[in-house]
């Protein structure tokens, strides 16, 4: 039986880069966050650092909201305010008939405000961060507040999939070794010690556990999980070495486009019902047929009549350089800076 569906967050759904907002309204300072999500992408892709998982930049940004006097009340707070959806998501959420399973990196506070919009409220997995259950020292929080701007100057850090770090260039690994002494030592002896080892973004192999335990929990057969983001990888490769599963990429970077079976580049979260509603119907074979042949006959009109501007692409088949030049291009065009992060 076909009851659910695996879904992350940002990106599929919300245009709205939660982590890298929230840096913006606290911190005022965009090159800050940007240079912790490629110190992200550095630690998870190419050193795979042991228990660190690609998205743990959460774990990397909570001391400074701590440190900031965030509380989780003003994360909902701004989580009602700041949230953005793709085009068509709260009419074409209508037409799913199954139950999503959402998996998102993004604070449990985020995706918990963000989802009862939209009418989910159950299977609901994000990031645990209860701020209030911390303490720590005044001195502590002026040097991390006195961080961010330092962090801001650092040198870009230049991560490719697949590169090696004697591939990476000297500026790259400049900045590496400093915020590898200031998160790893400095931090790791202060205060803030406990925020950075019970921090555990919901990313990376942590994603692909909780699809697992959902399939051996119910005794799902047959699978559908979408995915846009380096934090999705390891989950889109699960499904898609399975069988039954087939892994998507929704206006993927090329991270989730390299690991995933299919490709949507849309406008419009009709894209991703479209290809919902047709596992629901029809199985993963039904889908396969679809994303193929291209023959939207299949799919309902109601969904099919939006979908002008969406394109279905079977990876295997297809230039694969191709598709991530454009599902990137749709992508920084509905989220903007969030978009260009991993």
């Amino acid at each position: 039986m076909r009851e659910f569906f695996f879904t992350d967050w940002e990106g599929p759904w919300v245009t709205t880069d939660f982590a890298y907002e929230i840096s913006l309204l606290f911190f005022k300072n965009p090159a800050f966050f940007e240079r912790l999500s490629q110190y992200d992408d550095y630690l998870s892709y190419i050193r795979k650092k042991k228990d660190y998982e690609a998205g743990d930049t959460l774990k990397l940004l909570s001391p400074f909201l701590l440190a900031f006097g965030v509380t989780s009340e003003k994360i909902r707070e701004f989580s009602r305010i700041a949230v953005r959806f793709i085009p068509d998501a709260r009419i074409s959420i209508r037409y799913i008939k199954i139950k999503p399973v959402v998996i998102s990196t993004s604070y449990r506070q985020f995706l918990e405000e963000s989802a009862r919009i939209l009418g989910i409220n159950q299977h609901l997995h994000g990031t645990e961060f209860n701020i209030e259950d911390f303490s720590v020292d005044k001195e502590d929080k002026r040097i991390l507040k006195e961080a961010v701007d330092t962090i801001a100057s650092l040198p870009e850090i230049k991560v490719k999939p697949g590169m090696r770090e004697n591939e990476m260039d000297e500026d790259s690994m400049k900045s590496v070794y400093w915020l590898d002494e200031f998160f790893w030592k400095k931090m790791m002896s202060s205060s803030f010690r406990d925020v950075l080892e019970e921090v555990k973004a919901i990313g990376g192999e942590r994603k692909k556990k909780i699809v697992r335990k959902y399939v051996e929990n119910f005794d799902i057969e047959e699978i559908v999980a979408i995915g846009d983001s380096i934090s999705d990888h390891s989950m889109l490769k699960w499904v898609k070495e399975r069988d039954a599963g087939i892994a998507v990429s929704f206006n993927g970077n090329e991270y989730a486009i390299r690991n995933s079976d299919a490709a949507v580049v849309s406008d419009t979260t009709f894209g991703e019902v479209a290809i919902i509603d047709a596992f629901a119907k029809m199985g993963v074979e039904g889908l396969i047929e679809i994303i193929k042949s291209g023959n939207m006959n299949l799919i309902r009109d109601e969904i099919a009549k939006n979908l002008s501007n969406t394109k279905f692409y079977w990876l295997e088949d297809s230039d694969i350089e191709k598709v991530i030049e454009e599902s990137e291009k749709m992508r920084r065009k509905l989220r903007g800076g969030a978009g260009k992060l991993a």
